[in-house]
């Protein structure tokens, strides 16, 4: 078959991993590279005469090439639109009882660099990589083709970008009309999401089906939601909960869960809002004061170098948490850091327990949804962790 890209030669000793489905290639993997290759270029792999797939190459990041397809082809429009077609039809297969899922999750849907998430009829992407950076325009035409949105808004504010040589500031409308606001649906609950100010693309989608979990466990309590950004398990334990509470350190984050309390048509002040420092505010709470506290931080590690005091600052707030609780009160943890694996989490929860003179025994633990199903030949795409927990006195 004739080649469409120029060639980039890998070691042997990295092919079993590469074969296997991993899709990143390191600097110290490539022997060759064809004269004229640049930065965010496309490029057919090889080791030896073994045609192993087509990605992009970056000589400035670590991951110097990204696999995007393991069969000889063009990436080009009709590439992307008969990909994302299939993710489509995959996604809204699982996905029920919500117009709002992801679409494309980076390399473990074998699109490296790329995040589309779909907000009723607006979509948000996110561009990690110089490569996704120049395939852009084709992978905007394909989604327009497939959804007929009214926007799709761009939310590239993420550092990584840096080590392509690309801006960490890119918020812009790449099609459409500027749309600030959208009212999603999710098992019959509606959130209003800010697309240009939320974090990330707007909303944490990844939670979905974990909200809907704690439902149960709600039911008469009074409950503290810690970290509550827009109140998504706010809005879900509302309906059965005595009174939530919802704190955020971010004062437009919990104006945003007033909104989407009253668009559900929840009593106001039957519930409390406050914004302040989460840590700061565990401190002065009464024990016993609740019975179920929810914690669903931010990450606190960007990379490897912060890993050590984010398991601290775990340790810390779960101790916190659990000091405030009765016997038998309930603790749902979770955890977004990439970098702390499951059972680091589990140890930190565990340690958590000793700290404050108890046991917690596991009643559910949950990952990410369908629509952010990780490929086992790319574990890294495993990050969230999700824990329902009753705290057991020392009998």
């Amino acid at each position: 078959m004739e080649k469409n890209y120029k060639s980039i030669y890998i070691k042997r000793s990295v092919l079993k991993n590469v074969m296997g489905g991993h899709p990143w290639c390191f600097s110290g993997a490539i022997l060759k590279i064809d004269e004229g290759i640049k930065n965010g270029d496309l490029c057919e792999v090889y080791c030896d005469k073994t045609f192993v797939g087509i990605g992009y190459f970056n000589q400035n990041s670590d991951i110097s090439i990204r696999l995007i397809t393991r069969l000889k082809q063009k990436i080009d429009f009709e590439f992307f639109f008969n990909r994302f077609t299939t993710l489509r039809a995959q996604k809204e297969q699982f996905i029920q009882d919500t117009n709002a899922y992801r679409l494309v999750f980076g390399e473990s849907d074998n699109i490296p660099g790329l995040v589309v998430d779909i907000y009723n009829d607006v979509i948000v992407v996110q561009v990690h990589t110089m490569g996704i950076e120049n395939l852009k325009e084709n992978i905007v035409k394909a989604l327009i083709k497939i959804y007929n949105p009214k926007t799709i808004h761009e939310k590239s504010e993420i550092g990584v970008r840096a080590n392509e040589g690309l801006p960490t500031d890119v918020n812009k409308v790449l099609y459409g009309k500027e749309t600030k606001e959208v009212v999603i649906n999710e098992h019959n609950f509606k959130f209003s999401v800010n697309i240009p100010e939320g974090q990330k693309t707007g909303f944490f989608l990844d939670q979905r089906e974990n909200r809907l979990s704690i439902v149960p466990y709600c039911k008469n309590k009074t409950m503290l939601n810690c970290f509550c950004y827009t109140g998504g398990f706010s809005i879900y334990a509302a309906k059965v909960a005595k009174s939530v509470t919802s704190i955020d350190i971010s004062k437009p984050a919990i104006e945003n869960t007033k909104t989407n309390f009253k668009i559900n048509g929840y009593d106001l002040n039957k519930h409390k809002f406050i914004a302040e420092d989460v840590f700061n505010h565990l401190k002065t709470i009464e024990k016993d004061q609740y019975d179920l506290i929810i914690l669903d931080p931010p990450s606190f590690a960007k990379n490897k170098k912060q890993l050590k005091n984010a398991i601290k600052a775990y340790i810390t707030i779960n101790s916190k948490a659990l000091e405030k609780l009765p016997d038998y009160g309930i603790l749902i943890s979770s955890s977004c850091t990439s970098h702390i694996d499951e059972l680091t989490f589990i140890k930190i929860l565990h340690q958590s327990a000793v700290n404050t003179n108890c046991q917690l025994k596991v009643l559910e633990s949950k990952a990410q949804p369908q629509d952010h199903g990780y490929n086992l030949a790319f574990p890294e795409g495993r990050y969230l962790k999700f824990f329902i927990l009753q705290k057991i006195p020392i009998l």
